[in-house]
């Protein structure tokens, strides 16, 4: 693997973005991470058997936020001035119960998927003004969604609907916009991306113990238009089908689809 190419990862302390980097350090793939608190990656990674020397070769690390435009920038180009050539976003708020039967359930940041989204794509714009020769490779992005927002077939089973489609709406709002944002600026004749991947997983249980998965001859895969329907999936197995079938090939054959992923 060529140490030119390295993948970019925002919310790489969750636990399937942090999986699939996992895959992709033991698989000899360089990378750059953005987190506000390095040290606690550092420590999820570690833990997890990446050793020392494998950090300090081939991830970077940017302390930030994904509310600043120049440390996104930061993590989507090297220090040579090479461009990312995937994206892999699974920055989400932290889940906040509140009084009422409208939005019992909410987040702590209700716009952080659409945020995250926007600012990457301002970042790419203003990568490609300055370094116009950069246009020319434009990275593919791959966002982690969720089911229950698809406008075409139904994806959730019925004794989870009303958590999807009811107690969850503040959230899926959020996921939603990021998913239009996706499409948009991956087919539009100004598009940033070369392509965009949306996973959509069901009920999400576990860390992001790359061990603790079931494997992924147990995932179910599918997409809008004939989805994968079923109650829940690990973490792990999330990262480790991102990592297999995107990061690892290119993902080309999945860009422009959101796929389900389920047992």
């Amino acid at each position: 693997m060529s140490s030119s190419r390295f993948v970019a990862f925002f919310g790489a302390t969750g636990g399937c973005t942090n999986a699939a980097l996992v895959h992709s350090l033991n698989a000899g793939i360089h990378a750059t991470a953005l987190a506000r608190t390095p040290s606690k990656l550092t420590d999820m990674l570690l833990a997890q058997g990446i050793s020392q020397a494998v950090l300090d070769s081939q991830l970077t690390i940017i302390k930030g936020d994904i509310a600043s435009v120049p440390a996104i920038k930061s993590v989507l180009l090297s220090k040579d001035h090479t461009l990312a050539s995937q994206i892999i976003s699974g920055v989400g708020g932290a889940p906040v119960i509140q009084w009422g039967l409208k939005f019992p359930v909410t987040v702590d940041n209700p716009e952080i998927c659409a945020t995250t989204t926007k600012n990457i794509v301002q970042a790419l714009r203003e990568i490609y003004a300055e370094q116009p020769t950069s246009a020319s490779q434009k990275p593919s992005i791959l966002v982690i969604s969720s089911t229950g927002l698809s406008d075409v077939r139904e994806d959730v089973p019925c004794g989870f609907r009303f958590l999807y489609h009811v107690t969850l709406k503040v959230p899926h709002k959020d996921k939603k916009e990021m998913e239009n944002l996706v499409a948009e600026n991956s087919t539009s004749t100004e598009e940033v991306f070369c392509g965009g991947v949306v996973v959509r997983p069901s009920l999400l249980t576990g860390d992001q113990n790359v061990n603790n998965g079931k494997g992924l001859l147990k995932v179910k895969v599918g997409n809008e238009d004939k989805p994968a329907i079923g109650y829940t999936i690990h973490r792990a197995d999330v990262g480790a089908w991102i990592f297999e079938h995107v990061i690892k090939t290119g993902g080309e054959e999945w860009f422009g689809q959101r796929v389900t992923l389920t047992y």
